[in-house]
């Protein structure tokens, strides 16, 4: 502001030499010959001449009158300004023009400063837009650093949770490598549990493929060879104890023992044939071979069994229903060895696709998933079922409650390879 009040001294001390004066000259007059002055001078462009007309009346009405009026009109001036996107040069220019224009030319140095200050005041509030503009635009840098400064912080942050994170990433991947490997690897050694399991299975189904066909060789070998030549000798016995007269009493007394002691043996041999592989089962069938086997178990056991069974059982292959005696044959002599029971019942119905089989007894009931993981030979007999009934195909499910006794269920099918129930 020194600066365009010192130039605007200088001015007036350049055009003392001119031949015009303020008073007495209109506004008219002098606004022709600023304006010819002007263009005479630097050429100015319509925005710049129109805001010139305005700075001009303004400046006159607040030489005039110094009110605060005249100063706001500057201040819009100095916003028009800045609206029509001029800066302070161009400010600077209208008002050393229209200074040029207004300062009165037969007055001395004293009144010329007058209106200089005058001038520089009104100059001053135009420029206020300008301090005002610089100024946000000061606080908007400062702002706008600081804005800098804290996204430079946090883009070092973000660098280094970037490199945290890459790390991260690094060792998961590679965990997930080393996992794949581990999952890999415990594949291969689960398929190769599954082929061993299957393999056991088979080995476990061929041998009690052998182990039946072995019982049947050494039961029907017990009932033909054996039943035969005790029954032989038998009859030789017979033939001897009819040639002695009856005055050897003894002799046919000890004859009559022995015969009565080989009577005792073809029985217990002929029973350890039904044992090993019953002939009534290959010959008759299962429900002749079943209902036999229970009226024995009844009878050398004392425990009353209730045996039903429909014929429809018939249909299922030979293997199948060796499997339903043997499952049979393990369960109740279980309830005679374990069960402690006086009632039981076998029951053999037909269900849709296959031949349902339930035992049950009244005895003493067992935890059956302890009874699983137990040592004992009871886990060994129902493994032995679980698995016979497993090779032909079918189901079997065991429940045991306090005071209601065991049931076991077999569900077998009318063809191989069917392993839902439906």
């Amino acid at each position: 502001m020194a600066i365009l009040f010192k130039t605007s001294v200088e001015m007036i001390h350049r055009n003392k030499s001119q031949k015009m004066y303020w008073n007495g000259i209109t506004r008219e007059k002098t606004t022709v010959w600023c304006w010819s002055h002007a263009i005479g001078g630097q050429p100015m462009n319509n925005s710049v001449n129109d805001l010139s007309h305005q700075y001009m009346a303004a400046l006159r009405t607040y030489l005039s009158d110094k009110n605060e009026r005249a100063l706001l009109q500057a201040y819009e001036l100095g916003r028009k300004t800045i609206a029509d996107g001029l800066g302070v040069i161009d400010m600077a220019r209208i008002h050393e023009e229209v200074l040029l224009c207004l300062l009165p030319k037969s007055h001395g140095h004293r009144e010329s400063i007058q209106v200089a200050k005058g001038a520089g005041t009104f100059l001053a509030e135009s420029l206020s837009p300008f301090e005002i503009t610089h100024r946000g635009f000061r606080d908007a840098n400062q702002s706008l650093r600081q804005v800098n400064e804290t996204l430079g912080e946090r883009n070092r942050q973000l660098a280094s949770a970037n490199q945290k994170l890459k790390r991260e990433i690094t060792e998961r991947k590679r965990v997930e490598r080393e996992l794949r490997d581990s999952e890999e690897h415990y594949r291969v050694l689960f398929n190769q549990a599954k082929l061993m399991q299957e393999n056991l299975r088979y080995l476990s189904s061929q041998i009690l493929s052998v182990q039946e066909e072995e019982r049947k060789r050494i039961s029907r070998e017990l009932h033909d060879e054996v039943g035969q030549a005790l029954t032989a000798v038998n009859v030789s016995l017979g033939v001897l104890k009819n040639a002695i007269n009856d005055e050897q009493g003894e002799l046919q007394k000890k004859i009559a023992d022995a015969q009565n002691l080989l009577e005792q043996t073809m029985e217990t041999v002929h029973s350890f044939s039904r044992e090993l592989r019953p002939a009534m089962l290959d010959d008759l069938g299962l429900v002749p071979a079943l209902r036999s086997f229970v009226k024995s178990f009844a009878e050398r056991t004392g425990t009353q069994i209730r045996f039903n069974a429909t014929p429809e059982v018939e249909k299922l292959e030979i293997e199948q229903k060796t499997v339903l005696y043997r499952v049979a044959q393990e369960s109740l002599t279980n309830v005679a060895k374990h069960a402690q029971a006086s009632h039981g019942a076998v029951t053999i119905r037909m269900v849709k696709n296959g031949i349902n089989m339930e035992i049950k007894d009244n005895g003493k009931s067992f935890r059956v998933d302890e009874q699983a993981l137990s040592k004992g030979k009871k886990r060994l007999g129902l493994l032995g079922i679980q698995e016979r009934v497993r090779l032909a195909s079918g189901t079997v499910e065991v429940q045991s409650n306090p005071g209601k006794g065991t049931k076991i269920q077999v569900w077998i099918p009318f063809k191989f390879g069917v392993v839902e129930r439906c």
